[in-house]
Order: C-alpha cells, then sequence, then structure tokens
C-alpha cells in the first residue's frame, strides 16, 4: 500500500450555515458543483487548499489550536487502513502477481476538528 503525501481541501463558495439545508453551494463542495456559484474562487483560488496551504492556515488563523500532521493527518490514515483492512479481501480478486488499484478517500473536517469519512472510491 502507498500513501501519496500531496492532498487538497474543497471548499465551499458560501459561508457554512444550518439554516439553508437545501442549499448546495453551502453543503456540497464539489467542484463540478461549486465552479457555478457566483462566488465561486472568491475565498480560495478554484476553491481549493493544498495541505500546506492548510497547515499554514491552521498555524496563523487557529494559533497551532490543531497541527495537520499531528492531530488530523494520523486520523485519515487511521480511516485509510481501516477501510482497506475492512476490504482486502475484494482487492485483487483475480490475484494478480503486479496489480495496481487506486483508492480514493473523502474526508469532512468538523468545527470540532474531528475526522469523518465520507466515501472511497476505487479506480481499476
Amino acid at each position: 500500500m502507498y500513501y501519496y503525501r500531496e492532498g487538497y481541501l474543497r471548499t465551499s463558495s458560501e459561508a457554512y450555515t444550518l439554516g439553508k439545508l437545501s442549499e448546495n453551494f453551502i453543503h456540497l463542495t464539489n467542484n463540478c458543483l461549486q465552479q457555478f456559484n457566483k462566488n465561486y474562487g472568491t475565498f480560495e483560488e478554484g476553491n481549493t487548499l493544498s495541505f500546506d496551504v492548510f497547515r499554514s492556515l491552521l498555524k496563523t488563523d487557529y494559533n497551532n489550536l490543531v497541527d495537520f500532521d499531528k492531530d488530523l493527518l494520523p486520523r485519515m490514515k487511521d480511516l485509510m487502513i481501516d477501510s482497506f483492512l475492512s476490504t482486502k479481501s475484494e482487492i485483487n480478486i483475480k490475484r494478480r502477481k503486479f496489480c495496481f488499484e487506486m483508492l480514493g478517500f473523502d474526508f469532512l473536517i468538523d468545527e470540532d476538528f474531528r475526522v469523518w469519512l465520507i466515501e472511497v472510491k476505487l479506480f481499476r
């Protein structure tokens, strides 16, 4: 198993609120949806933050309250390992000697900096 170290965070074009539950631009950060919002790119270019930019934001805006590499990333890795272990019998089901399958993991980081696994995509 190989973990690719670089990643990114998708952001929304509108401020988060529970008051507008049906407003997709607030609750869904998919680029294919966000690109049609009038505020697309207002806060971050392409509504995307690299891990490095997010690390800096946590240091400056949250006064080192949470450390990406010590607090968030290990939880993401734990969830990835758990996901892999729960489905390892389904990966490389033809038992090919040299097989490559890529898993894409989507996470949510909530206001308390808890990491939640949203979905896993398998690319064959």
